[in-house]
């Protein structure tokens, strides 16, 4: 975690430690964190930040969904969207050529409003996650 510029008070009493950070909110439904960054590029920056959350989907199977959800091309340039059309084929395969239905597709992670939180015990010693903001 990045120090925010000063040194973090511990209460040992509380049990709490130091704070946790986590930037990002879980992916939505059937979609899987991935990092935007080459692996040059991560190993530059000594991290592996998550930032996006990828899926494949089958378009044929259902087109009508799927131009409902990802048909807009502005509203998909909007939320940083990408669809990418995943190459299927297989030369040894003359009945499946590329039918062009598999896609993978790509959009930011969501950022959390507050990234930064302890994990206190309560009375029971079960530990609660509480989230803050440093910047409110």
């Amino acid at each position: 975690m990045a120090k925010p510029g000063f040194s973090w008070p511990i209460c040992h009493e509380a049990k709490a430690g130091k704070p946790g950070y986590e930037p990002y909110e879980e992916c939505p439904a059937g979609m899987t964190a991935v990092s935007s960054r080459t692996d040059g590029d991560r190993s530059f920056l000594g991290r592996d930040d998550k930032d996006q959350c990828t899926k494949t989907v089958n378009q044929c199977s259902n087109r009508a969904a799927f131009r409902t959800q990802f048909g807009d091309k502005r509203e998909n340039e909007r939320k940083g969207v990408t669809i990418r059309q995943i190459n299927q084929n297989n030369d040894n395969d003359v009945f499946n050529r590329d039918n062009g239905c598999m896609v993978q597709i790509t959009q930011p992670r969501p950022r959390r409003a507050d990234p930064y939180y302890f994990d206190i015990p309560n009375d029971k010693g079960v530990k609660q996650r509480a989230w803050f903001n440093l910047n409110d």
